[in-house]
């Protein structure tokens, strides 16, 4: 069950990656409707991404935008 649950993690993880990636500017509301997942989901992802140092957010809420970062 672990295992499915992290397949399906790290799937949403690179869906989450790939709309930043194609619309740096896009909103949790429009994470929420590509993923499927609930706001909770999408910004628990977020956090985590965020902790891997794989996003940064490049300025505020309303007008920043999301930076994929290259290992």
């Amino acid at each position: 069950m672990a295992e499915s649950n992290q397949k399906s993690n790290q799937k949403s993880n690179q869906k989450i990656i790939a709309v930043m990636h194609r619309n740096p500017s896009v909103t949790i509301k429009e994470l929420q409707e590509y993923t499927g997942l609930s706001e909770s989901g999408v910004k628990k992802i977020i956090r985590q991404l965020r902790a891997e140092g794989i996003i940064t957010r490049v300025g505020g809420a309303k007008g920043g935008h999301w930076e994929i970062n290259n290992s």
